[in-house]
This record gives structure tokens, sequence and C-alpha cells, in this order.
């Protein structure tokens, strides 16, 4: 699965390589705020089968 540290890492190689746009920034918070909410998901389900 990936976390957040990895997805700064892709988005910092992506900058070095190609630069910033508002598109990949777009990109990039939607991914982390999916990754936060599949986390919260994630926590909430286990708490219900315990």
């Amino acid at each position: 699965m990936i976390t957040e540290e990895k997805l700064y890492e892709r988005l910092m190689k992506h900058k070095g390589k190609h630069g910033i746009t508002q598109e990949t920034l777009q990109h990039y918070h939607w991914a982390i705020d999916t990754l936060r909410q599949q986390s919260t998901n994630n926590n909430s389900n286990s708490q219900e089968r315990n």
C-alpha cells in the first residue's frame, strides 16, 4: 500500500524532472485525501469487528 511519504517522494521526483503544475498538485491532494479516508474507514471497520 502506498503511504503519504511515498506519494511525497514521487511528487518530488516528478518535480525534479517535469516541474509542478496546478493539475499535478490537485492529483496529489486528491490522493492524500483518498488515503486518509481509506485509513479512517479501515480503522472504523476494525473497531466494529472488535
